[in-house]
């Protein structure tokens, strides 16, 4: 669900045209609603309660869509040629559309006749009580429209959360939706992602390549010789990774086994490179497991 600039803004363009439908549907309803009302009630009972329903549920929408036409105006024109994160965007759209359910929702009451500000006052006790037992929802929510107008993540990224690891392809307000390397698609609570360690691979100028693997302590295995090997099997791929940036650490010695990780940057952004070189590495590491 990566959305460019361009389709951004075709997409307002269409929402400017519904917007100016609704303002002229507003406008007429306001002009003939007094000669409705007198035409309609004796067959219509509750013709008022329709058109104070109606009235309020345009004039809302009105005001939801103007502030949200001229916020995402505002942001477009502000960004220019700059970089654009389209899930402001989103989080934008997000707001206003539980705005409008509200709107929608206080309207219905008017519709069936129930006084708003009644209404909610008299359900104080029950609400909190619908907030505490939905509170994992309401905390989903809120930490989806914080990644929504954070800087730090955005539609497109190929982040790691956890032990998941996938490109961003969309945001809701319920979870964070990724596509791993095979195609699945993983859905990660907001709430589960603010609370985890985060990497944003989009954000670095090289990717960095990484394997973790376990070697068994024998009398035949020599760090300095396996480092050596790993190196000159990377260094084959000359111009498409960062030579200095090779590394290979012990991360933990066991009793029987050796944990190492072995890193180092890419030069290019390649998809089918990386493939490549990630195929090469590992059917090395293989090859060296076998001979220990």
């Amino acid at each position: 669900m990566t959305i460019d600039k361009s389709e951004i803004r075709e997409r307002e363009k269409r929402k400017r045209v519904l917007f100016l439908f609704k303002v002229i549907t507003f406008i007429l309803l306001l002009w003939f609603s007094v000669d409705l009302s007198k035409k309609l009630l004796p067959y219509i009972s509750f013709i008022d309660n329709v058109l104070k329903a109606a009235t309020f549920l345009l004039s809302s929408h009105i005001i939801i869509s103007l502030g949200r036409l001229i916020t995402v105006r505002f942001y477009l024109r502000k960004k220019g040629q700059d970089p654009f994160r389209s899930n402001f965007v989103l989080g934008i759209n997000h707001i206003a559309g539980i705005l409008n359910v509200l709107v929608l929702v206080i309207s219905l009451m008017f519709l069936f006749g129930i006084d708003p500000g009644e209404f909610f006052t008299s359900i104080t006790i029950v609400a909190a009580a619908i907030a505490l037992l939905s509170k994992d929802y309401i905390t989903n929510m809120i930490n989806g429209l914080i990644i929504m107008f954070s800087d730090q993540l955005s539609l497109g990224d190929t982040v790691k959360i956890g032990d998941q690891q996938g490109k961003i392809q969309d945001v809701t307000l319920l979870n964070m939706v990724l596509v791993n390397e095979e195609a699945d698609i993983v859905m990660i609570p907001n709430a589960t992602i603010l609370t985890s360690q985060v990497i944003n691979y989009s954000r670095q100028h090289h990717k960095k390549l990484t394997f973790e693997f376990e070697m068994s302590l024998k009398p035949t295995l020599e760090i300095t010789s396996l480092e050596e090997r790993l190196k000159q099997v990377a260094f084959s791929f000359d111009k498409a990774i960062v030579k200095n940036t090779f590394t290979l650490k012990t991360t933990e010695i066991k009793h029987q086994t050796v944990q190492l990780k072995c890193q180092f940057l890419m030069a290019v952004s390649n998809k089918a490179i990386e493939k490549e070189i990630r195929r090469t590495i590992n059917q090395t590491i293989i090859e060296i497991a076998r001979e220990n």
